[in-house]
């Protein structure tokens, strides 16, 4: 049984297992969802090694990394989501990715507060990062909404990106 690590009202978020190989591949070729993430995965075996040696290697290496986003009503997976520590720059990326059917309902925010919540709380975090491509309004609006602050702009990756930044003692547990 996996570990349940937080709760919303709709959802449940867990770590991945080698049995999420299907629904990660879901979720990472989907040209709609990686638009500003980066290049869809192009097979299940690409799936499976990304998800094995960089997901699930994360929890042993750091303690967390990027959920598994269940559907509480149906125990489906429909999303991605966690801090995950940027090695280069010394920080954790805060992020959410959601199959397209669920945009728009008020997930991301539900999920994401959550997921700030325990980052702070339960992994002691001093900060968190959102990297978000600055034509993705709709990313950019959904951290601010959460609390992150603009903080300008940064390259990553030779790609230009708007920072937002939350740090742990300007977070009001709301």
């Amino acid at each position: 049984m996996n570990t349940i690590l937080f709760e919303t009202n709709r959802t449940m978020v867990r770590k991945w297992t080698p049995s999420d190989i299907s629904t990660y591949y879901l979720l990472r070729s989907d040209p709609l969802i990686m638009k500003f993430i980066g290049e869809p995965l192009r097979d299940k075996r690409q799936a499976e090694e990304f998800l094995i040696s960089r997901t699930i290697a994360d929890y042993s290496k750091h303690g967390y990394g990027r959920y598994a986003v269940v559907l509480k009503a149906s125990g489906d997976v429909i999303g991605n989501t966690g801090p995950l520590y940027l090695k280069d720059l010394g920080r954790n990326d805060l992020a959410i990715s959601l199959l397209p059917q669920y945009w728009g309902l008020g997930y991301g925010t539900e999920i994401l507060k959550e997921c700030v919540r325990y980052a702070f709380e339960k992994l002691a975090l001093p900060e968190l990062i959102g990297l978000v491509d600055p034509l993705n309004v709709a990313s950019s609006k959904l951290l601010i909404k959460i609390g992150m602050i603009y903080s300008g702009k940064i390259t990553y990756h030779n790609e230009i990106c708007n920072l937002y930044t939350l740090k742990k003692q300007d977070w009001s547990n709301k």
